[in-house]
């Protein structure tokens, strides 16, 4: 069994959103999906782990924690085939397309999210991803980003 962690939507573009289904700031702050499903690339056949928490990040963004507890997706976990994280949403919609709802059904391993930053950041507590900038000021500040912590961001 694995615990996971990491961004499963990042923050939201300022410009506005980027496609129907991407989440406001205000949705980011409110959602919960802690006891839902953990699929592989969204298949509802393929159940491999429960979401137990979900919050909002530092930088805006929708941070996640689960629990995988299926051996092979564990295993694609391990070896770094599977690091992706993608929301299921579900959107209710007007006759004219307009969105009314958006509800995060599941939440997916998968093998890279659609999302940009959409990434498993730690797998049992030890930090498994970093992000390094070529730029002397970003350098950095991925140099203080990436040290190792051992609770939740």
């Amino acid at each position: 069994v694995l615990e996971i962690r990491g961004t499963a939507h990042p923050p939201p573009p300022r410009g506005g959103r980027g496609g129907p289904a991407d989440l406001s700031a205000a949705e980011i702050a409110s959602t919960n999906i802690a006891g839902a499903p953990l699929l592989s690339e969204h298949d509802a056949n393929s159940r491999v782990g429960t979401c137990l928490a979900s919050w909002q990040g530092t930088d805006g963004s929708l941070r996640i924690a689960a629990r995988v507890d299926d051996p092979a997706a564990e295993r694609a976990v391990r070896s770094g085939q599977m690091r992706g994280l993608s929301l299921g949403t579900d959107l209710i919609m007007s006759e004219e397309g307009d969105v009314l709802f958006r509800g995060q059904r599941e939440c997916s391993i998968c093998e890279e999210g659609k999302r940009d930053g959409t990434w498993m950041t730690h797998i049992n507590n030890v930090p498994v991803h970093r992000t390094v900038r070529a730029s002397k000021k970003g350098a950095r500040a991925a140099a203080n980003h990436t040290r190792a912590r051992r609770t939740p961001e």
